[in-house]
């Protein structure tokens, strides 16, 4: 039996956070959501997660700045969920190590896919 994938969301927005839980659980993680950068970089170290959402806009410390402290050492993919849907924004987003980089608003059933394919992709 093959283990279940598990997702860490980092998101302020209680209602996005709750959609992105709805839209990785759909898609088979176990899900684990926190509301800063600063929990969100602890419990990523902490854990073994197969993705990593995490939003630009945080109250403590930027996504950028989490996706520059995470990378170093997760094993995971990570994406970065933003309303900053700039050029300049995304180009950053993958400088700091992002593996893909989503705009809000989103449609979920689309969203589910790309976490799905993002996943997939590390399968042998």
């Amino acid at each position: 039996m093959q283990d279940t994938p598990r997702a860490l969301i980092i998101e302020d927005d209680d209602d996005i956070r709750r959609l992105l839980e709805m839209v990785l659980t759909q898609a088979g993680f176990t899900v684990d959501a926190v509301p800063n950068g600063e929990e969100g970089v602890a419990r990523a170290k902490d854990a073994s997660y197969a993705l990593l959402s995490v939003d630009v806009g945080l109250p403590d410390i930027d996504g950028l700045e989490v996706v520059r402290r995470v990378r170093p050492s997760f094993g995971g993919r990570i994406v970065m969920v933003s309303a900053r849907s700039g050029e300049s924004d995304q180009s950053s987003g993958h400088a700091a190590g992002a593996d893909l980089y989503i705009t809000k608003p989103f449609r979920p059933r689309e969203l589910k896919q790309k976490f799905l394919d993002l996943v997939s992709a590390d399968a042998p």
